[in-house]
């Protein structure tokens, strides 16, 4: 499977009468954009505001991050699946990406009627979170967009997350006729001698267990978001948005997921330090303790069929989820394969020598740590004003949501700064 990558960078994003790329700069039409997204019956209303990296800007409220990429040779779409979007194999021919640019899905419209998983995700441009988030370096053009009302929950989620979709379309459609300033290629060539085998293990949340509807909408793989077995796929797929946004905590986005680093330096060591052989997503949030004992059997075992003799172990989210990813790294090195858990550190109730992992096991000897868990761990605890605010003027706080603030103001640091993947600036490794 060969995946051609072509990148246009973008350097400048003005507003204008029209879509279009050109040597680095973005013009966007707006209201052309806008009234695609309102062509959906299901939208009530739909605007475009661009955020710049440096300006006292802050997004409110951010469901997902979306890097525009568009396949322009092979079969499938980016992002397959999710939205009824084709669910065709991707990872193939080639795709064409603009970097430097995101498209941001800001909406009121929470994940499920459950309760609890509230999105809370918000971007500053400036500021301490600004200095620490991936985003507030892009041109970040926001689709500030909510469905009807009388809408069930499933149904607004899906309109909400197919506008961000259709503008990230729209976007990555600019580079037909322009010249990449790069072309990577991606390929899985076996090496000669052969080398140790490496597996990437992704945890990905589902909200199944919460929610009890097996529909509801997060992270999807090819579409599906719900609990199930682990699968193989190849590291060109995650390169063509196979895993997809969106879920609430600050780093389980699409733009991560299609920009991860642990999978830019897996492949940059491929046939030199070992083989890279593949990524298994592992679904996480099972309900009951012996569920968690299964899937990390099964991931495991999966991961012994693919013939990794070691395994870099991730993960997406926080609490129960990561007795699954410890439950994981234990099982591999029971098999005899080499795990290495990437991951924050929840340092809230870790005093006195006790540690920041829920279960700590035995087998669990070798770890890199990308920071902390806890926002006001990494920046101050509150987070000054800004000037200007895309999305919701006033913002709902507490844990029962039952405060609202004025979005503007100072803020408290996000609860979860849950930097999985190492985009932090701020990490450490440990031995």
């Amino acid at each position: 499977m060969r995946l051609d990558l072509a990148t246009y960078p973008v350097k400048e994003v003005k507003l204008g009468s029209s879509t279009a790329y050109k040597d680095g700069v973005l013009e966007i039409d707006p209201d052309a954009l806008a009234a695609e997204v309102l062509s959906d019956p299901r939208i009530a209303t739909a605007r475009i505001e661009l955020a710049s990296p440096g300006e006292s800007v802050r997004i409110w409220p951010v469901r997902d991050v979306i890097e525009p990429r568009i396949k322009v040779e092979g079969p499938g779409v980016v992002y397959p699946g999710i939205c009824d979007r084709p669910m065709t194999l991707v990872g193939s021919g080639r795709t064409n990406r603009l970097s430097g640019v995101s498209v941001v899905e800001v909406s009121e419209v929470q994940w499920h009627d459950a309760g609890h998983d509230w999105v809370w995700l918000f971007i500053d441009m400036l500021g301490p979170w600004g200095e620490l988030n991936p985003y507030s370096g892009l041109f970040n053009i926001c689709v500030v967009v909510e469905p009807h009302d009388e809408l069930h929950v499933d149904v607004k989620n899906r309109a909400v997350h197919n506008a961000s979709l259709t503008v990230s379309d729209r976007l990555a459609a600019t580079t037909a006729s322009a010249e990449p300033a790069e072309v990577r290629t991606y390929e899985l060539k076996p090496s000669s001698p052969p080398l140790p085998k490496v597996v990437f293990i992704q945890g990905v949340h589902s909200s199944q267990g919460t929610s009890g509807n097996p529909n509801t909408f997060c992270t999807s793989i090819y579409g599906a978001t719900h609990l199930e077995l682990p699968r193989a796929l190849h590291p060109n797929e995650m390169l063509d948005g196979a895993m997809t946004g969106p879920y609430r905590t600050a780093f389980a986005t699409s733009w991560t997921l299609a920009n991860n680093p642990l999978m830019e330096q897996l492949y940059d060591r491929h046939g030199v330090d070992f083989d890279f052989v593949g990524v298994i997503p592992m679904r996480t949030e099972w309900t009951r303790q012996d569920e968690k004992d299964w899937i990390g059997q099964e991931t495991a075992r999966l991961a012994y069929m693919m013939g990794a003799d070691g395994a870099v172990v991730t993960w997406d989210a926080g609490g129960n989820e990561q007795v699954e990813v410890i439950r994981v790294v234990q099982a591999c090195e029971r098999m005899g394969i080499k795990a290495v858990f990437v991951t924050h550190e929840d340092i809230s109730g870790s005093a006195d020598g006790v540690s920041s992992l829920l279960e700590p096991v035995k087998e669990l000897d070798a770890l890199v740590s990308t920071g902390t868990i806890g926002g006001s761990d990494s920046m101050p605890a509150i987070l000054p004003g800004v000037e200007r605010v895309i999305g919701s003027p006033t913002k709902l706080v507490g844990d029962l949501r039952d405060e609202s603030i004025p979005t503007a103001g100072p803020q408290k640091a996000l609860p979860m700064y849950d930097d999985h993947y190492g985009f932090n600036n701020l990490i450490g490794m440990e031995y």
